[in-house]
């Protein structure tokens, strides 16, 4: 049986900085492009974003974007998704969202034009939740062989998997044969792995026919998280705190909560080996906001990203898993 090659990318805004600088260090390890290594890419909120990207192409044969793009991308257009917050804003934000949705939907149009999920070479699969028909929304490559309608416009799935609650507006579109109003994926679903090991066992034919009996055999995930901030909430004496304490935090925990429970059970889903996650510890607060445009909070982010790799341990991690995997290219060191 052949292998099954799985890029797994957690929600986290403009922190999506760090999974395409990690990709760019494999990149460099393996001497093969993002695009090429995965058979399927999965991704939820900038991960989605991340996912569209990669795999989108104009002319049906190459890829529009390079990790390059996609790092010019947060560098350049992170204070046009995410303007400087304001005593205004922060005023507001308090009965309304923090931003407004103009810009991102600016920088998907020239991202992305009129592409759609029929324009991505590779197979992907992305996460939102409806909340007016109260049901979670996915889109999938391997939806449309049974169902056109659900050929949404990769600006659709971006605003819909990206509305963050508190952050940006949910998102009103028609999907699927129904009306919509969509939030964030990542109130369900931050990190993703285990939706691809389903959509694997769920559409196994669609994925080089792959034999669901003999799950999860042959099948590789590289999960990339967009910052683990390590603050000790308890501290904080939200153990006992009401709805002022929890607002400004929850996002957090329900982050940090989903995506450890996710690697814990991908962990035991998968062979021995197969499972790899890639992340960083994000030690200070000044540097936390997932919506922060700054030039420092990059910066920080960037150096963090940097660090791993004096980690001898998780470069050995790393290695073996490029190998077991064959992500590199022919005659490429490792």
């Amino acid at each position: 049986m052949g292998k099954l090659r799985i890029l797994s990318i957690d929600g986290g805004g403009l922190r999506g900085i760090i999974p395409v600088k990690i990709l760019q260090h494999i990149e460099n390890l393996t001497g093969v492009s993002a695009f090429d290594m995965f058979d399927m890419v999965i991704g939820t909120s900038t991960g989605g974003l991340i996912t569209c990207a990669l795999m989108a192409s104009e002319d049906g044969r190459n890829p529009k974007f390079t990790t390059t793009d996609l790092e010019k991308l947060y560098t350049n257009d992170g204070k046009t998704i995410f303007p400087k917050e304001t005593i205004i804003t922060n005023i507001k934000s308090l009965v309304k969202p923090k931003f407004s949705p103009d810009g991102l939907q600016s920088v998907l149009v020239n991202l992305l034009g009129e592409l759609k999920i029929s324009d991505c070479l590779k197979p992907i699969y992305i996460p939102s939740y409806d909340i007016l028909n109260n049901e979670p929304v996915y889109f999938k490559s391997s939806s449309l062989k049974t169902d056109p309608a659900t050929n949404a416009t990769l600006i659709d799935v971006c605003r819909a998997t990206s509305a963050a609650p508190t952050y940006l507006p949910a998102y009103q579109f028609s999907f699927g044969g129904k009306q919509r109003i969509c939030v964030d994926g990542g109130v369900y679903m931050n990190n993703p792995t285990v939706g691809a090991l389903a959509e694997i066992i769920h559409s196994a034919a669609y994925y080089n026919n792959y034999d669901k009996q003999k799950f999860p055999e042959g099948i590789f995930v590289l999960s990339l998280g967009t910052g683990h901030y390590t603050a000790d909430l308890a501290k904080k004496k939200f153990e006992d705190g009401g709805e002022l304490n929890w607002a400004s935090e929850i996002s957090d925990v329900m982050m940090q909560g989903v995506n450890t429970a996710t690697c814990y059970q991908a962990t035991d889903f998968l062979d021995d080996g197969n499972f790899l996650r890639l992340t960083i510890q994000i030690d200070n607060p000044d540097y936390d906001d997932l919506a922060d445009s700054s030039d420092a909070t990059r910066n920080y982010l960037i150096a963090k990203v940097a660090e791993l790799w004096s980690d001898a341990q998780l470069n050995s991690s790393l290695l073996s898993f490029i190998t077991n995997a064959d992500l590199k290219r022919q005659g490429a060191t490792v």
